[in-house]
C-alpha cells in the first residue's frame, strides 16, 4: 500500500519540529555550558550543525515528498516555514526555562563574568557600560527574553533560508 504524501505546510512543520528539537538541545547545552565550560565546544558544534541539519531535512523533503524535483522558490518557502516552526518551538522551550527553571542563574553567570572584567584595569567608561548592561539584563522578564530570542532566531533564519535553499532545490 502506497503511503499518502504530506502537504507542503504539514511537511515543513514536521521538519521544523525536528529542527526545533535540535535547537532546544543546543539551548540546553548553552545553559549548561555556563556552569560547565567544557560544554562550550559541544554548543559550538551544535550551532554549526544546525543549518547543515536543516539542509539535510530539506533534501529529505525533496526526495520523499517532491519526487526529487523542487524549484528554488518552493525550496525557499519550505525552508522559511521550517525555520519559523523551529523558532516557535525553541521559543516556547526558552520561555519555560526562564519562567520556571532559571531563577536568575544566567544573569548571575553574566554578573560573575562582568565582575571578572571589572577587576581588570579598564577605563571608567567601559566599567560604567558593563554595569549599565547588567542593570538592563537584570530587569528583563521571561517574556522579554523569549521575544528577543524568537525574533533573533527568525532574523537569522531569514538569512539562512535562501542559503540553505540553494543546496535543497533541484530542477
Amino acid at each position: 500500500m502506497e503511503q499518502e504524501k504530506r502537504g507542503f505546510a504539514q511537511a515543513a512543520m514536521h521538519y521544523g519540529t525536528l529542527l526545533g528539537i535540535l535547537w532546544i538541545i543546543s539551548f540546553a547545552v548553552y545553559v549548561a555550558s555556563l556552569s560547565i565550560p567544557e560544554l562550550s565546544l559541544l554548543f559550538l558544534i551544535l550551532f554549526i550543525i544546525s543549518p547543515i541539519y536543516a539542509g539535510f531535512l530539506g533534501i529529505r523533503y525533496r526526495k520523499h515528498e517532491c519526487e526529487n524535483k523542487l524549484s528554488f522558490l518552493n525550496s525557499w518557502a519550505f525552508m522559511i516555514i521550517t525555520y519559523l516552526c523551529a523558532s516557535m518551538l525553541s521559543a516556547i522551550a526558552c520561555y519555560i526555562y526562564f519562567y520556571y527553571l532559571d531563577n536568575g542563574a544566567i544573569i548571575s553567570a553574566f554578573k560573575e563574568q562582568i565582575d571578572i572584567y571589572l577587576a581588570m584595569d579598564m577605563g571608567e567608561d567601559v566599567k560604567q557600560a558593563m554595569n549599565n548592561t547588567y542593570e538592563i539584563l537584570s530587569q528583563l522578564t521571561a517574556s522579554d527574553i523569549t521575544i528577543q530570542y524568537f525574533t533573533s532566531n527568525v532574523f537569522i533564519a531569514s538569512l539562512l533560508a535562501p542559503i540553505t535553499s540553494l543546496f535543497v532545490f533541484k530542477k
